[in-house]
């Protein structure tokens, strides 16, 4: 517990800085709503009543803090081009940009993880090369380009194959799963091949690393083979470096979608905030970015929730009085036990 209120409390004060950064960088931007809605002809004396009834002629802290109390009351704000609320339109717009941060994460896990331990237990040492180098390829592949070859192959009425949508989301939404999780699917596929392939990097380096230790070799005395024990101990050992890259290729992914989703013609959250970064609607503008701050934030809690979860190790640290050896010895013994009990020991 003092553990988790440490965290929390460097969560809230993390927050609160990073709302002031935002709107304080914003500020230092050129134009504002009210030179936008006046045009070009407006007058400098139209831009002013415009701008004192969008509020915008208040100091710059009276601004803020009436923005970080309506944000506290679980107000984001209206926009001062559409006049909607700021949290109703991001809901929406996360509605395409979420499922497809998800599934592009299933992707780059289905890919990286497999592959990565393959790169380490495969006993040819020309296909152990043979990933490194797709790994290396496909992980420097930009994404609009990527996403451009997978429709030259997969798109309707433009690819080889021609099977699924290569633009828009259905009008329906969610309500027709079916076709929304066609019109995801070469998007996802798009950032998480990538992705996959930076992951299968960074196991392959994990399990490396876990191999040189005594644990694999205390397994393999146990009976596995040396596969089965990178898959079933070097994993364990490895699972909080992989959750931490896990953790923040899905945060990057929600902030790095801007491209895919304009490719692909999605309403998704990223369009959203570049077309009210270019409309110079600050007030919208910082409530989106406070989001994906909040979002990267979230996401470090969880991940240092779950190093603690799987990692015995860090106990020490958190002062509950657990070695760090001994922590890693549990964690490999638990391993050796469990498949000694289901008899894959004696097998091997």
């Amino acid at each position: 517990m003092p553990y988790v209120v440490r965290r929390l409390a460097a969560f809230i004060v993390a927050a609160l800085v990073q709302s002031a950064v935002i709107f304080a960088f914003l500020r230092m931007l050129p134009g504002d709503a009210a030179m936008v809605l006046g045009g070009t002809t407006a007058t400098p004396e139209q831009t002013a009543r415009l701008r004192a009834q969008m509020g915008l002629d208040r100091p710059y802290p009276v601004q803020y803090l009436s923005w970080l109390s309506d944000v506290l009351h679980g107000n984001l704000g209206v926009s001062q081009l559409s006049g909607k609320a700021v949290g109703a339109q991001v809901g929406v717009r996360m509605e395409v940009t979420l499922p497809l941060a998800v599934l592009g994460l299933a992707v780059a896990l289905a890919i990286g993880i497999p592959l990565g331990v393959l790169a380490v237990t495969a006993r040819s040492a020309k296909l152990r090369r043979a990933l490194q180098i797709c790994a290396i390829v496909a992980g420097s592949i930009p994404a609009l380009w990527g996403g451009l070859l997978l429709v030259l192959i997969f798109g309707k009425g433009v690819g080889l194959l021609g099977v699924l949508p290569s633009q828009g989301f259905p009008s329906g939404g969610w309500r027709a799963p079916g076709r929304a999780l066609a019109s995801l699917a070469l998007p996802a596929l798009s950032i998480g091949i990538i992705t996959g392939a930076q992951l299968l990097r960074y196991v392959r380096s994990a399990l490396v690393d876990v191999c040189d230790t005594d644990y694999i070799a205390q397994a393999m005395v146990a009976g596995m083979t040396r596969a089965q024990a990178v898959r079933r101990v070097g994993l364990r050992l490895a699972a909080p470096q992989i959750v931490s890259v896990a953790g923040l290729a899905f945060a990057s992914m929600m902030t790095g979608v801007v491209v895919v989703e304009n490719l692909f013609a999605l309403p998704g959250f990223a369009t959203l905030l570049m077309n009210d970064l270019k409309g110079r609607d600050f007030l919208a503008v910082q409530s989106e970015l406070l989001l994906l701050s909040l979002l990267f934030l979230v996401m470090g809690l969880v991940v240092d929730m779950l190093h603690h979860a799987l990692d015995p190790r860090l106990k020490d640290a958190a002062g509950f009085g657990a070695d760090a050896d001994g922590g890693a010895a549990a964690v490999a013994s638990a391993a050796v036990v469990s498949s000694a009990a289901t008899g894959e020991g004696d097998e091997a």
